[in-house]
């Protein structure tokens, strides 16, 4: 297993890092190994508390409601730009006015962001350690969180709707889950995952969340899950993990292009018209390099670019666009970055459609994005500017990895303020990202998920105009006086409550 434990968790974070509205380090998903906290973060804590306090005091408020304001988060993106440099697109008053704040958002409120990478556990799950996971939304607006450890509760259904539904401008998204040698562990199975969506839409109104189903190729049986899935359960999308198991060592490893075990799978996925297929890759515990060789080369994108020209018709969508994980605060890679432009396997998995001539690829941005976003801006900007530059900028698709990481409003609020820095843009080619309500932003954020999973007609509608009866939640959720806060607990009860 390669959890995280209490003892990881308390060297890497400090009770003073618990009341700001991003993450001042990198914090894991589960999946992989984070960094220790830079030099950059650390001044970058430093200038926050400082910057949160004089904001805090021009907007006429104690620290504590501050924090707990949509304010606290454009003076985090003020406080990055003064660490990394003019990245993010954030005027001083929207940190201390809240009427010029207002109208940036009501500018903003009709953007439609479909979230394609979500997370929570079954009611039900039995091992406390992912809770832990908490941590990273304890660095996430903490002011508003309740005064005690993270549990289990923090991940399961009911506050994982509250944080992205109604703690965040996400509008659609779909639930994803994880594979593992250790069945007691897997997150949701493709059943719960179902039954899960079907509640969820229930109570909403219209559907607003789908589901994926996940595959395992080499697992006993498990063709005859795939089966089951096309015939029951009904996704919209594959789940894939070509290392077997993100957590530790495993035994069903595999390889996109394995034309034995995975293609007739592919071709059963294309019979059934459920022809998006999402492959983990990328993100995986730094260990694994020198522990676990073999696994460690199935996270990398070199199995793509076949399986995607033998079969044309089926959308291949690379989660986390592939980053090789914990390099971005490591100074040599970021001297690499700067130098060439060259990012460790996302320009691997950019250069495939040219190198292989296939159209058919995506990348996902969840977790990489976020993360890099607070430990090098300019890597994040370098990351969406490579995957739009050689996807397509119809190609790359907006997710956050939620409920790990609390509500995903922060990410959102960073993409659509960051842009790609002039200097990068001249030494590589790179184009400008765009305003926030820009045609590339709605695209990335929303539009092309839309047009992946052809996300249209009355349930588009609903999604996109939020006047199903989880808008009218939302709407009274505000109305009633509660705060947006940057992470964590809405219209979902559970039952008997």
């Amino acid at each position: 297993m390669t959890w995280l434990t209490p003892a990881d968790h308390a060297a890497l974070l400090r009770p003073e890092a618990f009341e700001y509205p991003i993450p001042t380090q990198i914090i894991s998903n589960g999946e992989h190994s984070p960094p220790p906290q830079s030099e950059q973060q650390r001044l970058l804590e430093a200038r926050l508390g400082a910057d949160v306090d004089m904001f805090a005091s021009k907007a006429k408020l104690d620290r504590r409601s501050f924090l707990q304001s949509s304010m606290a988060l454009s003076a985090a993106f003020v406080s990055l730009n003064g660490i990394f440099g003019p990245v993010f697109d954030v005027a001083h008053a929207e940190a201390f006015d809240a009427d010029a704040l207002s109208e940036r958002n009501a500018a903003l409120a009709g953007q439609f962001v479909f979230d394609g990478h979500l997370h929570f556990v079954h009611d039900a799950y039995p091992d406390p350690r992912i809770a832990g996971l908490r941590f990273a939304a304890r660095q996430m607006g903490a002011s508003g969180l309740p005064d005690r450890q993270p549990t289990l509760d923090d991940l399961k259904f009911e506050n994982f709707a509250k944080e992205v539904y109604m703690d965040s401008d996400t509008a659609a998204g779909i639930v994803s889950s994880a594979t593992s040698d250790h069945p007691e562990l897997v997150f949701l199975t493709n059943r719960q995952i179902a039954d899960s969506v079907r509640r969820f839409n229930a109570l909403a109104g219209s559907k607003r969340l789908y589901g994926h189903a996940v595959f395992r190729p080499g697992f006993p049986g498990w063709m005859e899950e795939v089966e089951e899935a096309i015939a029951v359960h009904k996704p919209i999308s594959w789940k894939g993990y070509t290392i077997g198991d993100p957590l530790g060592p495993s035994k069903y490893a595999w390889r996109m292009d394995d034309e034995k075990l995975v293609y007739p799978a592919y071709e059963k996925m294309r019979k059934a018209g459920i022809k998006t297929i999402c492959i983990h890759k990328g993100l995986l515990p730094q260990s694994h390099e020198q522990r676990l060789p073999n696994t460690w080369r199935h996270a990398t994108v070199d199995d793509v670019g076949k399986a995607a020209k033998d079969w044309p018709d089926l959308n291949f969508v690379i989660y986390h666009a592939a980053l090789r994980p914990a390099v971005m605060i490591e100074p040599a890679f970021i001297q690499h970055f700067e130098k060439t432009g060259r990012i460790d396997w996302v320009t691997d998995l950019a250069e495939i459609p040219a190198k292989f001539g296939v159209k058919n690829v995506w990348a996902d941005v969840g977790t990489s994005f976020g993360s890099a976003a607070i430990s090098h801006p300019r890597l994040a900007a370098g990351i969406m500017a490579t995957l739009i530059k050689g996807l397509g900028p119809s190609r790359v698709l907006w997710g956050t990895d939620a409920v790990w990481y609390g509500s995903p409003q922060w990410q959102v609020e960073a993409l659509r303020r960051l842009e790609v820095p002039e200097d990068l843009r001249q030494k590589f080619g790179w184009g400008a990202l765009g305003p926030a309500g820009g045609r590339l932003k709605n695209a990335i954020l929303g539009g092309n998920s839309a047009a992946l999973y052809r996300f249209k007609g009355k349930d588009a509608l609903a999604a996109s105009k939020r006047k199903d009866r989880l808008g009218h939640y939302k709407e009274e959720y505000l109305a009633g006086g509660e705060k947006r806060s940057n992470a964590f607990y809405g219209f979902v009860h559970k039952a008997g409550s």
